[in-house]
């Protein structure tokens, strides 16, 4: 039996993603999002009666109204069953600095972010 240990130092195609670089490719921030805040927030921006329910709609409402919907893009990861939030990948543009970046995640957690301190079943009746 033979045994030949990986050399990754010297492969080009794996790339380190924890540390925070200069490429805004590399750069990230997975947020847990309610679902139920930010529908309500979109509502409250269009001054609707109702909506689709579709999260990334609604979520690009919420963003747009923010004002940094140029300034970041986003992933939507599958929702588990029974729960209101959903993580979402955030990613600055090329544009956009560190700093900014890490006050549009600030906005965004304010304004939609779960909340995980409390129960489920007390989220449901508020």
């Amino acid at each position: 039996m033979t045994f030949l240990p990986l050399d990754t130092a010297q492969r080009s195609d794996i790339r380190d993603t924890t540390h925070w670089t200069s490429d805004p490719r590399h750069i990230g921030q997975t947020m847990e999002i309610s679902q139920s805040r930010t529908y309500d927030a979109a509502l409250e921006t269009l001054g609707a009666y109702k909506l689709t329910g579709y999260f990334p709609a609604e979520l690009e409402i919420v963003l747009k109204d923010l004002r940094v919907l140029d300034k970041v893009r986003f992933d939507i990861k599958p929702k588990s069953l029974l729960s209101d939030s959903r993580q979402v990948i955030f990613r600055p543009t090329d544009n956009v600095s560190l700093d900014d970046f890490a006050a549009i995640v600030g906005q965004i957690t304010k304004l939609i972010g779960s909340n995980r301190t409390r129960s489920w079943w007390v989220r449901l009746f508020q």
